[in-house]
């Protein structure tokens, strides 16, 4: 009966541990995860968590540790670079980055010229030159 009279503390989203919370937001979309940053602090900061946008990075872009390394970034920043410069290709930039990786490991042996010559035209490791001159 006296467990009963003693009141605890509300239960709010300030009170819950970290590591629940990070579970739960593991399992939201890019969007959903950028909509958390607008709803609280504690949200925010929790929504920047580094391996959470790693995991979306490397499924619509297919960024590698190596590319991150390189571009000297946390993976949420490269996540919205890359959505700024090709995010209306979300669905499908995936895709085409490996279609065009795969067309470049066959033709670096066999046409080394043509693959300078589509190098020449832009970003290399961008699918999207491929498009332009298909």
């Amino acid at each position: 009966m006296a467990a009963m009279e003693t009141q605890s503390a509300p239960l709010t989203l300030e009170s819950l541990p970290t590591d629940p919370l990070l579970l739960i937001l593991s399992f939201l979309d890019y969007r959903d995860l950028i909509n958390c940053c607008y709803v609280s602090r504690r949200l925010s900061q929790l929504s920047s968590h580094d391996p959470l946008w790693r995991r979306h990075c490397k499924k619509y872009w297919l960024i590698s540790e190596e590319e991150k390394t390189q571009k000297n970034q946390c993976w949420k920043s490269l996540f919205i670079d890359t959505y700024s410069d090709v995010g209306r290709y979300i669905d499908h930039y995936a895709a085409i980055k490996k279609a065009w990786d795969d067309l470049k490991k066959y033709l670096e042996p066999r046409c080394p010229r043509m693959v300078l010559s589509l190098k020449g035209t832009g970003n290399a490791g961008s699918p999207f030159i491929l498009v332009t001159i298909v």
